[in-house]
């Protein structure tokens, strides 16, 4: 179990460095994502003041959630193998 924990914490910094250098070894793909989020918050503008449009949004992250199992799939398997 102290393993798991030491490659969870590990595992977490690595990824927080990654998500921090992102923006700067790929500055392009910044300056989309901002275009879309404008995109879309004029959209939800836009959406919102349409009075047929109904109030309930849902939203399903399913993308995410198959990335993540996928993600925690490969972790419990490495694991599993430097058991043996």
């Amino acid at each position: 179990m102290n393993e798991f924990i030491r490659n969870s914490i590990i595992a977490s910094i690595i990824l927080t460095v990654l998500i921090n250098l992102f923006p700067a070894i790929f500055p392009k793909s910044a300056e989309r994502l901002h275009r879309k989020l404008e995109q879309q918050s004029q959209r939800a503008i836009e959406q919102n003041q349409d009075p047929n449009r109904p109030n309930i949004k849902i939203f399903f992250p399913w993308k995410a959630m198959i990335l993540i199992s996928i993600g925690l799939t490969i972790l419990v398997n490495l694991e599993h193998d430097t058991l043996d």
